[in-house]
């Protein structure tokens, strides 16, 4: 449990959803939404208060009771410049993480992590650099980033920055996941249903 407290979490959500045609983190799968869905992952997982950063546009009916709930578990954060891109929501929640020794970025896009992945993870950590998933060596999603990584970003001037390109300034530490839901990427309505087809067929 100490370690979790130096381990912070972040949950990218600041997008439009524009290839969605709706919001990505309010669509419900099982009963429940995707945000709550990952989010509930994270909290089982014994982590202490996700931040959850998500489009300002979203703070409204019918999506204000979802946002409440998960404020009892977690900090949500406007981001009021979603045109600014994916680096700066990642900025506007490290700024409440910036202390931390360890933090995950997880998006919106890749909502089938699991506790087992995310303990595998955090024991290849290093501080010096970040640790990623890999299927079949493919790249996937969540990535745990060290304390160098969580500095560098945070003492970025601007949000004229992509997240990979930065990444490749450190360590980079692969890990194997025999389960190719880390490359899970949901952008569109076709995505969507494939998806939740393949939730009912895992069932």
């Amino acid at each position: 449990m100490e370690l979790r407290k130096e381990i912070g979490i972040i949950i990218l959500c600041g997008g439009e959803s524009s290839r969605m045609k709706s919001p990505k983190a309010f669509l419900e799968i099982e009963g429940i939404t995707l945000l709550e869905r990952i989010t509930n992952i994270y909290c089982s997982a014994k982590f202490l208060n996700p931040v959850i950063v998500l489009n300002h546009k979203f703070f409204v009916k019918p999506w204000l009771d979802t946002i409440n709930k998960l404020s009892i578990k977690s900090v949500v954060l406007k981001n009021q410049f979603p045109d600014l891109g994916r680096a700066h929501s990642i900025r506007i929640g490290l700024y409440l993480k910036k202390e931390k020794s360890f933090c995950f970025i997880q998006n919106i896009d890749s909502p089938d992590i699991s506790i087992e992945l995310l303990n595998k993870m955090i024991a290849a950590r290093d501080e010096d650099g970040y640790v990623v998933p890999a299927n079949n060596g493919i790249s996937g999603h969540p990535i745990l980033i060290g304390k160098k990584i969580i500095e560098h970003l945070a003492a970025l001037r601007s949000s004229n920055w992509i997240l990979k390109d930065e990444l490749k300034k450190f360590k980079k530490i692969t890990i194997d996941a025999p389960d190719n839901n880390v490359l899970l990427n949901l952008n569109t309505e076709s995505d969507w249903v494939k998806y939740c087809e393949d939730v009912k067929s895992n069932k």
